[in-house]
């Protein structure tokens, strides 16, 4: 939504056919697959030896010298500063947690072989990539709207299942393991709808609808209120009095219709959905505690207290993705044997791993802002970055998720060709 609208290239044309391996991947994290596979199978993680195979070969196909740039630089320190001053802690008693250790180095792989394959494309191959991305989360969100269909389907139990999104019957969560994670990709969808061209005004509308309405359907309070962080953004970054007018009402007429459907319960809300919607309205207006945050303000609390006791340094892998001690997950009303993380990827990193990695995963958040103020990509930067910044302020594990990885390799690859752009202008003068 921060965006300018001009045109990022016509992805009709291109110089040569995008590579299968790429598209695969593509596919992959876009409708989140092994999810997927989960849901209708059962069987978790049963595409990941594929897609390691599928990554080897990208990465191996594309990693040239020439594609490094400061961006990948910054989320390569990012990662591997957090993984070795992790580990630090329990090198004493040779408890180096493998788990994480293998799943964060999952990430990089794959980020990176995605980042060496965007970034080596020309901009009509780019602009496919991005057009492809989009229509990749438009499917996803409308298996968000038909998530009552798609659990019709499920190979598992609810009360066994691995696919943890099947068991919140009043959050759709889609292709997804939970409504927060659906929620997210349809703020990625809406920031594409806007900053990329469409063939009308109208279809863009109904693509704009879809995104929407899955939003809507998860009940996800941070998403909703990252909707409205990215509606409030992209209306200050137009030039043009007759969008801004436009957006402003659909907004309020948008705000009204929420009110009043929880004023009148017109759609027989259940009494979490009203909940949510009450706590998002409450929110907006500036109310923040542990009810309208769902306790996550109970966690950050119990993290922050955690970090003093470990600070500059870290507690190691693993501590704060669950935080012994501190509140277990409550499932169908039932408490469980598992303590919660404390639902935050800044804390989470500068909890486990010290100072200096945390400060490093700052620059790296800035730099793509940086490099591409001035950039055709803009909006995609701007806009996919301020998504990451949300979705991390409320989740620990944005990091492991394959779809998140998706968005962070197209975030930093235009973000990098973005700096490209600069350089001939500086040869001219």
């Amino acid at each position: 939504m921060l965006a300018n609208t001009q045109t990022i290239g016509s992805h009709s044309a291109s110089s040569r056919f995008l590579n299968p391996v790429g598209l695969g991947l593509l596919l992959f994290t876009g409708l989140n697959l092994n999810a997927v596979a989960a849901m209708f199978l059962g069987e978790a993680e049963m595409l990941s030896p594929f897609v390691l195979a599928l990554t080897v070969i990208l990465t191996l196909q594309y990693a040239k010298l020439r594609h490094l740039s400061l961006v990948y630089a910054l989320f390569t320190l990012t990662i591997l500063s957090y993984l070795m001053m992790g580990s630090m802690p329990k090198m004493a008693t040779i408890n180096i947690d493998v788990y994480y250790m293998r799943l964060y180095f999952a990430t990089f792989l794959l980020v990176s072989a995605m980042y060496f394959w965007i970034v080596s494309l020309d901009d009509a191959q780019v602009s496919s990539v991005l057009v492809i991305f989009k229509y990749l989360t438009l499917i996803a969100c409308v298996g968000t709207i038909f998530s009552s269909t798609l659990q019709q389907f499920q190979a598992v139990n609810p009360a066994d299942a691995i696919y943890m999104g099947q068991l919140e019957e009043d959050r759709a969560s889609g292709l997804f393991e939970n409504p927060n994670q659906a929620a997210t990709a349809a703020l990625y969808c809406l920031v594409m709808v806007v900053v990329l061209p469409a063939r009308s005004l109208f279809w863009k509308m109904v693509q704009c609808g879809i995104a929407v309405i899955a939003l809507v359907m998860t009940f996800s309070k941070a998403a909703m209120l990252g909707g409205l962080v990215l509606t409030a953004a992209f209306l200050l970054t137009r030039r043009s009095l007759g969008i801004t007018l436009l957006f402003s009402i659909a907004v309020a007429t948008g705000g009204i219709a929420l009110w009043f459907v929880y004023e009148h319960d017109l759609f027989r809300l259940s009494w979490d959905q009203r909940e949510r919607l009450a706590d998002v309205l409450n929110l907006a207006g500036g109310e923040v505690s542990a009810r309208t945050t769902t306790g996550r303000t109970v966690l950050l609390e119990f993290g922050f207290e955690k970090i003093k006791g470990v600070f500059p340094w870290g507690a190691g892998l693993g501590e704060f993705h669950a935080m012994e001690g501190g509140i277990r997950k409550i499932s169908n009303g039932i408490e469980t044997g598992r303590w919660l993380g404390v639902h935050n990827t800044f804390l989470t990193i500068l909890g486990e791993s010290g100072l200096i990695p945390f400060l490093v995963f700052l620059a790296f958040l800035a730099w793509p802002i940086i490099a591409g103020r001035n950039s055709k990509y803009r909006g995609i930067i701007f806009g996919f970055t301020m998504i990451l910044i949300i979705q991390m302020s409320a989740a620990h594990d944005v990091l492991l998720l394959r779809f998140a990885d998706a968005t962070i390799a197209i975030t930093i690859a235009v973000a990098a060709l973005a700096t490209r752009e600069k350089a001939p202008s500086k040869l001219r003068h």
